[in-house]
C-alpha cells in the first residue's frame, strides 16, 4: 500500500514525535527565528495553529522553505548556501520544543506537499534533511 508522502515522510513524522517526547512534550514561547520564514507560518500562528493557510504555489513554498530552513540551521551546516549533512557541531539552534518549534517546519512541509500533484525532488530532499537533523538530535 502506498503511503501519502512516502515512507520517509511517515518516518519523519514518527521521529518528530519521538523528539517531542524526549523533550517531555514541553511547550515554549521561544521559536525558531522568524526571519525569512514562509508567510504561511505567520498566518497559521496568528490563527492559533488552525486550518491550512494559503501558501501560494508549490514553487514559492519550495523557495521560502529552503531559505528559512537554511537560515535556522546551525552555521556550521551551511557551506556555499547549501546544507551539509555532517557532524561538526551542536544543534542548539534548532532545539525549540512544542508548537513554536519543529511543528512549524513539519507543517510547512505538509502544506508544500499538498500544493503539488506529485512530490518534487526538492520536497523529498527537504523531508530527508529534516529527518536527518531530528535523528542527529535524538542521538545526543
Amino acid at each position: 500500500m502506498e503511503v501519502k508522502g512516502g515512507e520517509n515522510w511517515v518516518g519523519l513524522v514518527d521521529d518528530w514525535w519521538v523528539l517531542e517526547e524526549s523533550w517531555g512534550f514541553a511547550s515554549s514561547t521561544k521559536s525558531h527565528p522568524t526571519a525569512n520564514h514562509p508567510k504561511a507560518v505567520g498566518a497559521w500562528v496568528k490563527n492559533a495553529w488552525k486550518g491550512i493557510p494559503t501558501i501560494g504555489t508549490a514553487e514559492a513554498m519550495d523557495r521560502e522553505w529552503w531559505k528559512w530552513w537554511t537560515g535556522i540551521n546551525p552555521e556550521w551546516r551551511v557551506s556555499d548556501r547549501e546544507l551539509q549533512q555532517k557532524d561538526d557541531g551542536p544543534f542548539d539552534a534548532l532545539r525549540y520544543p512544542g508548537q513554536n518549534g519543529f511543528l512549524n517546519v513539519i507543517a510547512c512541509l505538509k502544506w508544500w506537499y499538498l500544493a503539488m500533484d506529485t512530490p518534487s525532488e526538492s520536497w523529498k530532499r527537504a523531508v530527508a534533511d529534516v529527518r536527518w537533523v531530528i535523528g542527529k538530535m535524538l542521538d545526543v
